[in-house]
């Protein structure tokens, strides 16, 4: 019965909370504020009562002796993300009062809200590919929707459709999975195909190539290189839309298929694939990090480099690493973007960091949250992050496989997190006010609507950082792997406090070293690099356009409109002029008739006299 509803009632919802809001736009709100929660109440309701995975086979269509199953599959690891899709889910609604308060269009976000949401709950249920690809795309058109919400404004619509087709790229190939694993498993059963690959009864070859297209579609849904771009274009939407996106749903579904799939990739001994792609995207999104303006900016390029963490946990082989840094990262980054929309809505919708500073006075609140996530995200101890951090370094450096350049970039990208974190900080609360007229115009935000959510989730970090061990063992059965470089620990909390220091003197003692340092031709061009994000979209729009359009496509093109049009006008003009030639020959002569029928006689014995020598 909660299983069914959980599955049913975001989609309801969304039409009921659309058409409520049309009668009166509070209406959208509370209902949607009402559902969110109902939603998480129903997957609290499974957690506390749950003794086994609950498995339900539903037969969705047949065609001949095959059939399509669309069935149910909850077990710890779903339940973990379903906790979390719901539960920051409902919290980002009740932030959304006061954040989307003056948008005229409210009904229409929540609906979509909760219709996300929805997307995100049916992929985790999904007991089969099948399933879980109807949820995958769900998602996709929801974050489409949201992102491009404000599609008033050409940046916004220009995001959408970005996000769209970045995702829809890595969505073919996990379609193309879907067929040829169904063709060689005859199964779309994920616990079964996990089964199969571990006895080996899938080929070798088949396997890894099924898990590498797995994993383009996991790269485009957590923005991994290389088609991270769409993931900084979405900062054009709502910052509540960021914080679900980046925190509690779309970003965790790539993640959360290779987990589910993890004995797959194991057997198909793909892991090594998930691990270097995922250090070069830490480290991409890390160094970019250092060098944007925007909040909202910031955090979105940390997004990409700790959910590549998670890939490398799950890519040096430890389930429980990977999956723990999820959900440590789940929570505090959604505490960071939304603590940063608090900010942004403070300061009357303004997003750049150095018009900001000083306003620990005004935003305390705020700050002390934010303060909260910025230490689990750096990495310090006792906060969640840390521990998480730490077994996925330490796994890197002791996995054979992985020594070398990925540890390296996976431990630069881990030591540069507390640079730009705290960098927004300390933009933000510390030092004095850069724009006296902004600054006088930041307004405290509600503690109810704003700080509450904040504080709740803040609250949860840190709890979080004491219950390490028991999250890694609910969601994978095993312990968190503890490091065993002796020297990981101090020489990381070394690393952390040397690039803290750093980061306080260059942001906050000397305020004019940024502009003296820029003024450099070398460190300016640096700074242009990570601020495009190694020109990567630049990169793709460049091949798109010159290689696929200008190339390819004008090429089939030519093809289809000369070649192949051409020769079906041509056979018409054929046609025409042979009925030309032959109606030339008939006339109303009689002897100009009795003439061809000789000639056509004449015809005749020469084929046959022909015919006959050879």
């Amino acid at each position: 019965m909660n299983v069914g509803l959980l599955l049913i009632l975001p989609f309801t919802g969304a039409i009921a909370t659309f058409l409520a809001g049309k009668l009166n736009q509070k209406y959208a709100f509370y209902l949607a504020e009402l559902i969110g929660f109902t939603l998480f109440g129903l997957v609290l309701s499974i957690f506390l009562s749950y003794e086994r995975p609950i498995n339900v086979a539903i037969e969705w269509f047949s065609f001949g002796n095959a059939t399509l199953p669309f069935g149910v599959y909850i077990d710890h690891l779903s339940l973990v993300m379903l906790l979390i899709a719901t539960g920051l889910g409902a919290l980002d609604i009740h932030f959304s009062h006061d954040y989307m308060k003056e948008d005229p269009d409210k009904p229409r976000y929540y609906a979509k809200i909760l219709f996300f949401i929805g997307g995100m709950i049916l992929l985790v249920s999904a007991k089969e590919l099948l399933g879980l690809f109807v949820g995958w795309e769900f998602m996709g058109l929801a974050s489409y929707l949201l992102i491009s919400f404000w599609h008033q404004t050409k940046d916004p619509a220009d995001a959408g459709v970005a996000a769209f087709l970045y995702t829809k790229f890595g969505d073919v190939f996990l379609f193309a999975a879907i067929g040829i694993l169904y063709y060689y498993a005859h199964t779309l059963d994920l616990q079964y195909i996990n089964l199969l690959a571990t006895w080996h009864q899938i080929p070798d070859n088949v396997s890894f190539v099924v898990a590498i297209f797995i994993f383009i579609a996991a790269i485009g849904k957590s923005g991994q290189f290389p088609l991270f771009p769409w993931l900084m274009r979405a900062m054009e939407g709502p910052t509540t839309v960021s914080a679900l996106i980046h925190g509690a749903t779309m970003v965790n579904s790539g993640i959360y298929i290779v987990a589910r799939m993890f004995d797959f990739y194991v057997a198909a001994e793909a892991l090594v694939v998930v691990a270097a792609v995922a250090s070069l995207s830490a480290f991409i999104g890390a160094t970019s990090a250092l060098a944007q303006n925007e909040i909202k900016k910031v955090l979105a390029y940390s997004t990409m480099s700790h959910l590549s963490l998670a890939f490398i946990g799950l890519g040096v082989g430890s389930l429980s690493a990977g999956m723990t840094h999820l959900t440590n990262h789940a929570v505090f980054k959604a505490l960071l973007f939304l603590g940063a929309g608090a900010v942004i809505m403070a300061a009357r919708h303004n997003k750049d960091l150095f018009r900001l500073g000083g306003a620990w006075k005004k935003l305390t609140l705020v700050g002390l949250f934010m303060g909260v996530g910025a230490l689990s995200l750096s990495g310090i101890p006792p906060f969640s992050g840390f521990y998480s951090k730490d077994a996925i370094i330490a796994g890197a450096i002791l996995n054979p496989k992985t020594y070398g350049l990925i540890s390296t970039l996976t431990i630069i990208a881990g030591v540069l997190s507390v640079a730009y974190v705290f960098r927004i900080w300390l933009l933000i609360f510390a030092g004095k006010p850069r724009d006296i007229e902004l600054h006088e115009r930041i307004k405290t935000p509600s503690k109810f609507w704003i700080s509450l959510p904040l504080g709740i989730m803040a609250l949860i970090t840190f709890v979080l950082g004491f219950y390490q061990k028991e999250l890694s063992e609910y969601v994978t059965g095993k312990e968190l792997p503890e490091a065993h470089v002796e020297y990981l620990l101090p020489l990381l909390l070394s690393a952390i406090i040397l690039v803290g220091f750093i980061v306080y003197k260059f942001y906050k003692s000397r305020p004019d070293a940024r502009d003296k340092l820029a003024a450099q031709p070398l460190m300016k061009t640096f700074h242009k690099i990570l601020f495009n994000g190694y020109f990567v979209e630049h990169m793709i729009t460049w091949f798109v356009k010159n290689v696929i359009i200008n190339s390819v496509s004008k090429t089939l093109n030519w093809i289809d409109v000369r070649v192949i049009d051409g020769a079906v006008n041509g056979m018409l003009n054929l046609s025409q002029k042979i009925f030309a030639l032959f109606n030339a020959t008939h006339t109303s002569k009689v002897s100009n008739q009795a003439g061809v029928m000789i000639l056509g006689l004449l015809a005749v014995l020469v084929v046959i006299f022909i015919g006959s020598l050879v």
